[in-house]
């Protein structure tokens, strides 16, 4: 995910909204508190109070930034060389809206990144008394915690303890996707940027992967890979059955009740996903009431992603020529 500038604060602290004030107040905040708290990896990992288990980490760590600079043509030698433990579960919470019959998301303007459909806050309880402004407007609205994003080169992001833990190859992807915002990042196309970052994390992960010489581990992760579209082909089934009947022009009350009817379709198809797959996995979704806002949080992770790797292909899988080739033909945030 990547989050908007922190340096926009003092452009907008003449605006007249109290709202907007406080809300890069809060941001500036956060982004302090994690700067003040990092620490070079060296150092954490020299520290006699730091866990045998986070110092292997870390280790591990070094060997995907190597890996993302030499390999995927990613900045990792520019990132997570500090490490900072927040003491709570999630970096931020990320509010997510659209209105009752529809699934194009509520936007927010940034400056120097444009409109993104989502809103994000360092304080949990921030989040949700947004979710609850945005519900007495009639909204769909999800909030969720995310575990790690992008400043776009502003700063020199560290890792977190929020997703340190992650299994490794959960924890390569993680970075692969941050460091492609940092490398590329499409003015106001939220849905670009996500599915771009997800290309590059996952066929990241599969040259890391074959790299390692990890044969039993590529043949898992391609196996996860493949549920993981069948998850989003069952959210893009869902959307497009909402946008024929959020365009039907049938009553409101009757369009409610349809929406519902489709919403439990969704459900199950996940339950049948669930017994298919075996395991663990998609109970939350089997047991959350689900709305528009889940909706648009996740179609913009997937929709564009064939597009994208269409476009890999014709770089002849070089990552370097791909950014290159978007940065010519599209405006970005570059690196400050």
């Amino acid at each position: 995910m990547a989050m908007l500038r922190i340096s926009a604060l003092a452009a907008l602290l003449t605006l007249p909204s109290c709202s907007t004030v406080e809300f890069y107040r809060q941001a500036a905040a956060g982004q302090i508190e994690i700067l003040r708290k990092a620490r070079p990896n060296e150092v954490v990992a020299a520290d006699p109070a730091t866990s045998a288990h986070l110092r292997e980490r870390l280790a591990e760590v070094e060997e995907m930034r190597r890996f993302a600079s030499e390999h995927l043509a990613l900045p990792g030698d520019e990132s997570y060389g500090r490490y900072a433990d927040l003491g709570r579960k999630h970096v931020v919470w990320v509010v997510y809206a659209a209105p009752e019959f529809s699934v194009e998301p509520k936007t927010w303007f940034y400056p120097f990144v444009g409109s993104l459909d989502y809103r994000g806050y360092f304080n949990e309880a921030d989040a949700e008394k947004l979710r609850d402004e945005l519900k007495a407007e009639a909204l769909d609205v999800h909030l969720g915690g995310v575990d790690a994003y992008s400043t776009l080169g502003v700063f020199h992001d560290p890792l977190l303890n929020t997703f340190i833990d992650y299994p490794d190859i959960h924890l390569a992807e993680t970075i692969f996707h941050e460091l492609t915002h940092r490398r590329y990042f499409r003015w106001g196309d939220t849905e670009f940027n996500e599915c771009l970052a997800n290309v590059v994390a996952e066929e990241g992960v599969r040259r890391w992967l074959a790299t390692e010489g990890r044969v039993a581990d590529l043949r898992k992760y391609e196996g996860l890979l493949v549920r993981r579209r069948e998850f989003y082909q069952e959210i893009e089934r869902s959307k497009n059955e909402l946008e024929t009947l959020y365009a039907s022009g049938l009553p409101a009350e009757s369009m409610r009740e349809r929406k519902q009817v489709v919403f439990a379709r969704l459900k199950q198809r996940f339950r049948e996903l669930h017994d298919r797959w075996g395991g663990r996995g998609l109970e939350g979704w089997m047991e959350e009431d689900i709305n528009n806002g889940h909706i648009v949080s996740l179609k913009i992770y997937a929709a564009r992603m064939p597009e994208i790797r269409d476009l890999l292909e014709r770089c002849g899988g070089d990552f370097d020529r791909l950014f290159k080739s978007l940065s010519s033909h599209h405006d970005t945030t570059p690196a400050p």
